[in-house]
């Protein structure tokens, strides 16, 4: 990896760090959608196979996307590459890239990252969840925290930034 570069990683979980089910999101909150293009909108973002497949709409626009895939080759509007290292390389210097998932792409960077921005999700998935954000929580420190904010469906959140210790 370039020494220097800083990393970030950005994902909504919920109280048991619950990700996603069956390929998707398992709370879609208006507020952390703006959160997460506003965070990211600009830098590269760092992404596996299944999350690319899962995006509404690719690429996300004004940001370089990077797929990390053993068997992805010709994406329109992303650079595939093979390993992490890769995918950090293909990253400007300068540039803070943003890692976006999946669960398997969070736990091979969270230890090459320096900040996490969590939106905190108070909640009781109505979803059967089959992902899980890896836990940080003995290894980092909560740098940052909005206040709790609950969205027009009724779930409680909150924004949290996240440093190594």
């Amino acid at each position: 990896m370039s020494a220097g570069r800083r990393l970030a990683m950005i994902a909504a979980v919920g109280p048991e760090l619950e990700l996603g089910s069956s390929g998707d999101l398992v709370w879609h909150i208006s507020a952390d959608l703006k959160r997460f293009k506003q965070l990211t909108m600009g830098h590269p973002v760092i992404m596996g196979r299944k999350t690319w497949e899962s995006l509404p709409k690719r690429p996300l626009p004004g940001r370089l996307n990077v797929v990390i895939s053993h068997s992805l080759w010709n994406l329109e509007g992303a650079l595939c590459v093979r390993t992490p290292e890769e995918a950090v390389e293909a990253c400007r210097d300068g540039e803070m890239p943003f890692v976006i998932g999946g669960a398997q792409i969070y736990k091979t960077f969270l230890p090459l990252s320096d900040v996490l921005y969590i939106t905190r999700v108070d909640a009781v998935p109505d979803k059967e969840i089959d992902c899980w954000f890896p836990d940080f929580r003995e290894e980092w420190t909560l740098k940052e925290a909005s206040d709790w904010d609950t969205d027009p469906k009724g779930i409680c959140y909150r924004f949290e930034e996240w440093v190594r210790k």
